[in-house]
């Protein structure tokens, strides 16, 4: 009789323990499949910097900088002079390059109106003879020489330029002699004509010696090759299109835009994947900028330290007693995201919320509008503690449940901007500003938030050559 009675009051105890003890099973995860990526095509702009100083030099030493000429016919001008030029100054806008310098020159010459064969002394000047003299025993006369140059480049990456005498030469000190109706000076200037446009003849094959290809194709394959980005995986490129811009002359240096399209690959692990060959120019269009999507990380420790921060020692009243919230932590599911509670007052023990991640783009908050009780919570509920089974204690961890990206979407703005600013080799150094980040999705897994962000930003890639 007294080991019957010892039992009812055991299994009462028992009984009243488990109505105050509320212990469900967790949730059971679901598996989801992340949906890849499909990249968007990106544009990279590359300002590149051409000394083009030493191909004018070259062009210039190939022709003479001292020029002479003697004629004597019988009849009409006779002449002889001698012309001496000083370098290049160069100047530039646009495409256009301006070359000029100074020619410093003196003559002789005479004037015989008539000239006839007498007996057998040969042709003869039968009339007076009209001599002058013009820089000779005295300074030299001075002459502007000028140039223009128009640089563009070929589809086989070569440059063309077509170099002509423009303005007309320009006597700074004219000669003003005249002889039999002649202006010497303008006599003189057409005798140089020759010469002056053989040195722009040179002026043209030298530029057209410069070959940017090479540059170009190095440029390619440092843009090609695989990047590691940490906590992130590994970034291919994946260039699709060449293209270059107008150029842009400032004194001798030749700046130009190189716009490479790329539609970029980002992958967990490396795969080693075979650069493109360099394809022919495409028509430029000014590159605005990239767009690239990754995926990257946040760690259910941050959101679980945040709620606790904000809820834990909360006491919610509710049907006359009272849920204190002691601790949480958040975890994925594969779709959705568990908040496991453990919670003290008028009944102790552990529950769990099961809520869908929303992601709000202005205010850059991750909330869980649909957060409630579990099922294997909620049948708990009603056989333990019925009166938790109630919207009072849901509203209050769904508003305190909130996560603000705001800290996350800077911080990894600026990794990302140091991570992908780097010397590419041979050189070639990236310049990247990610100008702004959208979170696009968010995938919750077991282990980690996958938040899908994409990317919008500005590379360039400065070259001096």
């Amino acid at each position: 009789m007294k080991a019957k009675y010892l039992i009812t009051i055991l299994l009462s105890s028992f009984g009243l323990y488990s109505c105050k003890t509320l212990q469900p099973l967790a949730p059971a995860a679901s598996t989801a499949s992340i949906p890849n990526i499909i990249q968007p095509v990106s544009n990279i702009e590359v300002p590149v910097t051409a000394d083009l100083k030493s191909y004018f030099v070259q062009a210039e030493n190939s022709v003479p900088n001292k020029y002479a000429d003697n004629q004597q016919p019988c009849q009409g001008l006779r002449y002889s002079y001698t012309f001496t030029r000083t370098p290049f100054t160069i100047t530039g806008a646009n495409n256009i390059v301006n070359l000029k310098f100074i020619g410093s020159y003196g003559f002789t010459a005479s004037y015989c109106a008539k000239c006839a064969t007498l007996l057998s002394s040969g042709p003869q000047c039968v009339t007076p003879v009209i001599s002058a003299q013009c820089g000779v025993g005295e300074p030299l006369r001075r002459m502007e020489i000028s140039y223009q140059s128009t640089i563009n480049v070929m589809p086989d990456y070569h440059l063309r330029s077509k170099t002509i005498l423009y303005p007309a030469p320009n006597p700074l000190d004219r000669c003003n002699v005249f002889l039999g109706n002649i202006d010497v000076t303008d006599r003189l200037i057409s005798y140089l004509n020759q010469p002056l446009n053989d040195l722009g003849k040179q002026v043209d094959a030298k530029i057209a010696a410069y070959n940017i290809k090479p540059m170009i194709e190095e440029l390619w394959k440092s843009i090609a090759g695989e990047f590691k980005i940490p906590g992130v995986g590994y970034l291919y490129v994946n260039p699709q299109a060449v293209r270059l811009s107008n150029f842009n002359l400032s004194g001798t240096l030749l700046n130009f835009s190189v716009g490479l399209s790329a539609k970029p690959v980002v992958t967990t692990t490396s795969v080693s994947q075979p650069a493109k060959p360099l394809p022919d120019l495409s028509t430029y269009v000014p590159a605005k900028g990239f767009n690239v999507y990754l995926d990257l990380v946040e760690n259910y420790e941050h959101l679980t330290s945040m709620i606790n921060h904000e809820v834990t020692g909360q006491k919610i009243p509710a049907a006359g007693k009272v849920f204190i919230v002691d601790s949480t932590k958040v975890y994925g599911l594969g779709t959705k995201v568990a908040i496991k509670i453990n919670f003290s007052g008028s009944n102790n023990g552990v529950i769990y919320l099961v809520g869908t991640p929303t992601y709000d783009a202005v205010k850059h908050e991750l909330s869980f509008p649909d957060l409630s009780f579990d099922l294997q919570t909620r049948a708990w509920m009603l056989k333990a503690a019925n009166w938790m089974f109630n919207g009072k204690i849901t509203d209050v961890i769904r508003q305190k449940a909130i996560y603000n990206f705001t800290r996350f979407i800077a911080d990894n703005k600026i990794r990302l901007q140091n991570q992908l600013s780097r010397n590419l080799g041979n050189n070639v150094h990236s310049d990247v500003t990610v100008q702004d980040m959208d979170i696009r999705a968010i995938f919750p897994t077991a282990e980690k938030l996958i938040v899908r962000t994409l990317l919008d930003g500005q590379v360039k890639v400065k070259v001096v050559m």
